[in-house]
């Protein structure tokens, strides 16, 4: 249901950027101790004021606003219903698809009222939804259904927008909205939707902690969300609790599990995509490829990623039994696996082992983590061990791969300084505030701390600081970047901490843009790699989600010129059809336990083409 869709998008707004010049990070944490919180109409009106003062666009549509803050707030209840402009509701068979369209009732807070609020009949919906599945079970979408589906979800949210603008929502209606939900939130308090994310089996949820009654703060918090929604998708209020987490995130970069990237849920199998080395799953005999159907014997179709994940997850030392599908086997497996404690660090480094005179350092994410050692230094350290490595080996360090794939960001400030790293001199990031008179410029300074050929993997969720980082390495010709095009978020959020008058909450806001040395900003359209390298089996570039597909975000800002490559690429993909290893590779491999990194295992031909050609 759509009602998920939205709660998903607020997670997503909590977990993608954070504070000011911090672009973001997400990874398992310790959880902070519970405190009792409370969230006002005065801590919405508080939100408000905030982004008058400091929010990037001084000119916002408050009645858009509000209408978003009212749709949020019915949204977010455990009964939730639906808010619809009066004439797109008479219509809405136009814009909405048949099998979405549940039954229910419609009414109206006051008879003069333009707009309507709709409750589904869920008990129907259940059952519809049931039906549903079975017909759609394991289903995947071709990217052109899926660019079809967004555009069609683009296009339906265009006219509701106009409906909205045309019935002239205002604060008054919002406030009459939160008034009726205010008066008969005991009639909406009872959860019903807890049947539709397990429809096919009879698992019961697991609770680890006691859950807080749903009350008004739940709602005047949507509604602030709501609010915040209206104006661009990085920008949110939410718990500082919850922030606290994020920074324990950051300092223990670690939890007790399996050690296995997983995939699909819902209607779709889950899927092993990749044990890690070392990792208990690959101990126990997990294999990428494998479809897990059920966990400690109790079936987990239909259920979503994130509740096979936890299921998974689990105490060191203590077991878990996967049941397995896999190919080429007619019987199902049981693998029983002994939990351990995995952990993930923000720089890894290694010599590859296709050629160990590159050195490889992958950087997870560009955070400050509280008495841990510096992201740079630990770069700097990774780069050192690696080139008294290879001189032990009797090779010398010939080139540097630096892998910035799945980076969200992080610290603008940080992302700055790596660059530098890298970049003899000029330009690495301008800053710019809207009515501010000059930007704020940061340029290479340091040292470099190498002078050897550098390759940088991006992909489509290298993101934000990802993003500074790789097109100032590209602008300047300081190296080959090689991969998929990257997500194209170019704003930086500020963080206010505390909420002024709730010591409970924080508000990330958005109050800025950034842009790359070329002076075009990267928003939406975010870097293109100098060659492009797919991270898929079949060599294909399946659709990726990206800034463009997000509703609400700031647009592109036009930028006359094209970014011309400074390597002669003709010369090196040339090398690479007479020379290159992958397919032999990649086909031998084809089979293994562990999944082998497809653009990794490519981008070693073009590496070593990128060595051997002028």
């Amino acid at each position: 249901m759509r009602r998920n869709l939205y709660l998903i998008s607020i997670f997503l707004l909590l977990t993608f950027t954070l504070p000011a010049g911090f672009i973001s990070c997400e990874r398992e944490a310790k959880k902070a101790p519970k405190r009792d919180t409370d969230f006002t109409y005065r801590d919405f009106e508080q939100v408000v004021d905030s982004i008058d003062k400091y929010y990037i666009d001084k000119n916002i549509n408050k009645n858009r606003a509000f209408t978003d803050a009212a749709v949020y707030s019915v949204m977010t209840l455990p009964h939730p219903m639906y808010l619809y402009p009066e004439s797109y509701f008479a219509e809405r068979e136009k814009y909405e698809e048949k099998e979405e369209m549940f039954p229910g009732k419609s009414f109206k807070i006051s008879p003069s009222d333009k707009f309507v609020l709709f409750d589904p009949d869920y008990d129907q919906v259940e059952k519809i939804q049931k039906e549903k599945i079975k017909k759609n079970e394991n289903k995947k979408l071709s990217d052109e259904e899926l660019k079809t589906l967004i555009e069609k979800e683009k296009i339906r949210k265009s006219v509701l927008a106009a409906k909205w603008e045309e019935i002239n929502f205002t604060k008054k209606d919002f406030d009459r909205v939160i008034t009726y939900v205010k008066d008969n939130l005991s009639t909406y308090k009872v959860p019903v939707l807890k049947g539709l994310s397990e429809l096919d089996n009879d698992l019961q949820e697991d609770s680890e902690e006691e859950k807080k009654e749903f009350g008004m703060e739940q709602v005047f918090l949507a509604a602030a969300n709501g609010y915040l929604n209206s104006l661009d998708p990085h920008s949110s209020v939410f718990l500082k609790e919850m922030w606290e987490e994020s920074m324990a995130k950051i300092s223990d970069g670690s939890f007790e599990g399996i050690g296995a990237i997983l995939s699909g849920g819902g209607t779709r199998d889950v899927i092993v995509e990749s044990p890690l080395e070392g990792s208990p799953a690959v101990k126990a005999g997990v294999r990428s490829g494998d479809i897990i159907i059920a966990v400690d014997s109790k079936i987990i179709k239909g259920q979503s990623l994130d509740k096979v994940v936890k299921k998974i997850k689990g105490k060191k030392a203590t077991k878990v039994v996967l049941t397995i599908k896999r190919k080429g086997n007619t019987a199902h497996l049981d693998i029983e696996v002994i939990r351990d404690k995995i952990t993930i660090k923000n720089v890894t480094y290694h010599l590859l082992k296709e050629n160990p005179q590159i050195g490889y350092i992958k950087l997870t994410g560009f955070v400050k983590a509280p008495g841990e050692e510096p992201v740079d230094s630990q770069i700097v350290k990774g780069l050192r061990a690696l080139e008294e490595e290879a001189k032990n080996n009797g090779k010398e360090m010939k080139a540097v791969v630096l892998d910035l794939r799945n980076n969200s960001g992080g610290y603008l400030d940080l992302a700055v300084d790596i660059a530098d790293m890298f970049i003899p001199k000029g330009l690495i990031v301008s800053t710019k505030v809207p009515n501010r008179l000059s930007s704020d410029d940061q340029y290479a300074s340091k040292e470099d701390i190498t002078k050897l050929p550098l390759v940088v993997l991006i992909n489509a969720k290298s993101a934000s600081a990802s993003e500074i980082v790789a097109s100032a390495i590209q602008h300047h010709g300081r190296g080959l970047l090689l991969g998929e095009r990257t997500f194209g978020k170019a704003t930086v959020q500020r963080l206010i901490d505390p909420l002024p008058g709730n010591d409970d909450y924080v508000l990330k806001l958005t109050n800025s843009r950034y842009y790359a040395p070329s002076g075009k900003t990267i928003q939406v359209v975010g870097v293109s790699p100098d060659i492009e390298l797919s991270e898929e089996a079949d060599g294909s570039f399946p659709f990726r989600y990206r800034e463009e597909d997000m509703w609400n975000h700031l647009p592109k800002i036009p930028h006359e010129g094209v970014a011309k490559s400074k390597f002669n690429i003709d010369a090196i993909k040339a090398y690479v059809k007479k020379n290159g290893k992958a397919d032999a590779f990649l086909k031998q491999h084809a089979s293994d336990a562990i999944k082998p990194d497809f653009m990794l295992v490519r981008a070693v031909d073009y590496i070593e083409g990128f060595l051997n050609s002028k």
